[in-house]
Formats: structure tokens, sequence, C-alpha cells
């Protein structure tokens, strides 16, 4: 995350300083798709300065299909084929600017301050996909439903943005990380995900995690929270097994849970197909966790 650290910083100073906008002249459009040829599995690496973004999934005869709008620097989309494995690599960064549509406030920890950028991208359903995704400033969503996502790491410097899983995952995602730093995330039916490993680290902001879906394999889940604030959304039909591990300035709450020493059990833990293990560390932060039905 140390790369972004400069965007935060002067985002922070912005705030100061007050702000300064760039016009839409010289606005333009990059699009790039990429056909399935030989293919068997797909490796994509994003780095995005700032802006919008949009992950979703392609139709079934293409690798992917993107389409990116900047103003003064044109994104770096670069796609190779080794052996049978597609690797795609996408550069992209920008500069702010005033959107009509959100002028309401010109306040950024709130978000009603747009970008020069946009970025959507759309990827292959019938391929076993490595997903790396490097964000600083975004304001967005992601959806990787009907995605077949084998890894998928995330770190993002400063968002307003939603992870979705709208549909179960065909593949076993054997590791999915996100380091959250500052704003607002939301991540959504992790259990469509497919995830064997889940791990997540927020930094100073509000983040939900909602662990519902369709299980098809037990979950192994860590969670920890430094300064910020975290919500917990979790299935009561999913056998449930919680270690808190938290310190004097630290708050949590559960209902609905029995405790033996460090660990908080649902009354389905050890009564269902697939089960959901969970370590929580809070520093000062707080977590908050809830029972869902659906």
């Amino acid at each position: 995350m140390k790369k972004f650290e400069p965007i935060i910083l002067g985002l922070l100073l912005t705030l100061v300083t007050g702000p300064l906008f760039a016009s839409d002249e010289n606005q333009q459009v990059f699009k790039k798709q990429e056909p399935l040829t030989r293919e068997k599995s797909l490796v994509v690496y994003v780095t995005y300065g700032n802006g919008y973004i949009d992950i979703g999934k392609a139709n079934a005869k293409n690798v992917f299909v993107g389409e990116f709008d900047y103003k003064n620097q044109k994104p770096d989309v670069r796609y190779e084929v080794v052996g049978d494995e597609g690797r795609l690599n996408v550069q992209f960064s920008g500069k702010l600017r005033k959107d009509s549509r959100d002028d309401e406030s010109h306040n950024i920890t709130s978000f009603k301050r747009l970008y020069d950028n946009d970025l959507t991208l759309n990827l292959s359903p019938d391929l076993p996909i490595d997903l790396d995704l490097e964000l600083g400033v975004i304001k967005g969503k992601i959806d990787i439903g009907g995605l077949r996502i084998k890894n998928l790491k995330l770190e993002v410097g400063v968002s307003q943005s939603s992870i979705l899983c709208s549909e179960p995952n065909p593949e076993s995602l054997e590791d999915f990380k996100i380091e959250g730093g500052v704003g607002k995330l939301m991540v959504e039916k992790l259990g469509n995900a497919n995830i064997r490993n889940f791990s997540f680290q927020g930094g100073v902001g509000s983040y939900v995690l909602d662990f519902g879906g369709k299980y098809q394999q037990d979950m192994h889940a860590n969670i920890e929270i430094g300064m910020g604030k975290v919500k917990l959304y979790l299935p009561k039909y999913v056998g449930t097994r919680i270690e808190v591990d938290k310190s004097f300035l630290s708050s949590f709450s559960i209902d609905e849970a029995y405790k033996k020493g460090d660990f908080y059990y649902n009354d389905q833990w050890e009564k269902t197909p697939y089960m959901l293990d969970m370590k929580v560390e809070a520093g000062v932060g707080k977590v908050d966790i809830i029972w869902v039905e659906d």
C-alpha cells in the first residue's frame, strides 16, 4: 500500500486547501477486447490510480472486454498468451475532476468528487482466473458472480465501493485477500464465492462483510480491524465458530451465540455440511456481529 500513500496524503491536503478540478476537455475513450483462443486459464493484474471502476462478466467468446475513459494519460493495457495461460496487465492513472451528477458536496470523505477516469472491465466466465487488483482512490463496484475465480487479492487506498458475489463460483477460491485503507467498502454474499481462506485487513474506514450465500466448502476467515468499524453479517444456517482477540480499547458486540473461552458458537456448529471458522482481531476499532437468515 506504500505506493498509494502520496495519493491519500494529497487528498487530505485538498481538504484543507480547497478543491482543484480539471476540465473535461480532451476526454477520450479507449476500448480493447480479446477473443478466446487456446487459453486454459487467466491471470489479471490491475493497477488503477483513481476513478470509477466496474468489473464483471464478459460473454463466453471473449477473454476480456475493456473500456477506459481517460483525459491526460492513456491506460497501458497489455495481453499475451504464454503456453495456455492468458496474462492481462492494466496500468491506469489520472486526475480529479468535478462531475455535475455529484455536485452536492465537495467533501472527498463523502466521495462527491469524481475523476477523469472510468474503468470498465469484463472477464471470461469460462476461464479459471487469478485476479490481483491494486487500487488507489476508487468508486464503483466489482461483481465476481459467475466468474471462475481461483485467487483474488484486493488492495485499496481510499474507496466508496462494493464487491458482490452475485452468483456461485464454480471454482474453489483458494485465497481471497482484502486490504482496505480509508473510506467505505461493502462485500456481499461471500458464501457464493466458494472461498477456502478469506482474510480482511481494515484501516480507518467503515466496512460491511456479508457472509451469506450458498456454501460449497468450509470457509476459514480472518478479520483484522484497526481504528475503523466493521459489521459482519453471518448466516444462521451455517455452523459458525468465532475466535475473538480484542483490546480493552475495542468494541465488540454479538448476540444469539454461546461462549466457551475465547470462542463464540452458533447453535449450528458441527451440524451443517459446511462450516465457517472465523477469527476476529480488533485494536481500537468496533466490531458488530449480526446473524441473518439468508
